[in-house]
């Protein structure tokens, strides 16, 4: 079973195989973010982004999208149902919209938040943290703490720096070399990802943060760049660019 979102919606994909009990991979594909959820006998037991795992990913996928395409594959799979199918339906769509009202002041969880005032709940932030750092330190949802952030925001304890989680990641493109081809385009990111600096260093050198994030995009989706941790790291960076609108300036 194959097809667009343009003619069935994903919800009701996600009913079709419930109803007939099916077994295997169901693989969806919307705006570059691609999703995979496996089934047993019309129950969700799993699903990832990339190498992001669990109901936290899932739930970060649009569940109403507007274009994409899905594939199911019948296979064997095991596990145990992440919960009923009822309420699995429920929480993803909760989820969702906490997710959009969140956005509109915060562009993604990998965003680093500052505060000048070591007051709870936010003292975690002073120094500056992301959203996905700051759940870790709090020991709670990613999905709590972008309340959190949200909500410190909008009082005006937290304000936004202009760095991403995914600063602090160095990579080591395959085919980077430090020679010539680095003398005749210094800012070819392929050059430059030779593993001797992070994502923020270079940026510190003037690359653009637009640049960057796009560069990443496409080779993550691609398939050409895997770093660990890219699939909140693609979760993320795609909702950068959608809040790179210019009604939504960063």
């Amino acid at each position: 079973m194959e097809g667009s979102f343009d003619t069935i919606p994903l919800s009701d994909v996600l009913q079709m195989i419930h109803a007939n009990s099916g077994t295997g991979i169901l693989h969806l594909q919307s705006n570059r973010l691609p999703l995979k959820l496996q089934f047993m006998l019309g129950e969700v037991v799993g699903g990832s982004i990339l190498d992001w795992e669990g109901f936290e990913a899932i739930a970060s996928f649009p569940l109403h999208p507007e274009q994409g395409h899905f594939r199911f594959e019948a296979g064997r799979v095991q596990g145990v149902p992440l919960m009923s199918f009822k309420a699995f339906l429920g929480e993803w769509a909760r989820m969702n919209d906490q997710w959009a009202r969140f956005r509109s002041v915060l562009d993604s969880p990998s965003r680093v938040l500052e505060t000048p005032r070591a007051v709870e709940p936010y003292a975690v932030f002073v120094g500056g943290k992301s959203v996905r750092a700051a759940a870790k330190s709090w020991g709670v949802p990613l999905i709590i703490a972008a309340e959190r952030a949200w909500r410190g925001l909008r009082e005006g304890d937290l304000s936004k720096l202009r760095k991403y989680a995914w600063f602090a990641l160095r990579i080591r493109h395959p085919s980077a070399r430090r020679t010539q081809a680095g003398i005749r385009n210094p800012k070819d990111l392929t050059v430059l990802l030779d593993g001797s600096r992070n994502l923020g260093e270079l940026i510190q050198t003037g690359l653009p943060i637009a640049q960057v994030r796009t560069y990443l995009i496409e080779r993550i989706t691609s398939g050409e760049l895997e770093p660990p941790g890219r699939g909140w790291i693609l979760r993320d960076l795609l909702w950068e660019l959608e809040a790179e609108q210019p009604a939504n300036p960063i």
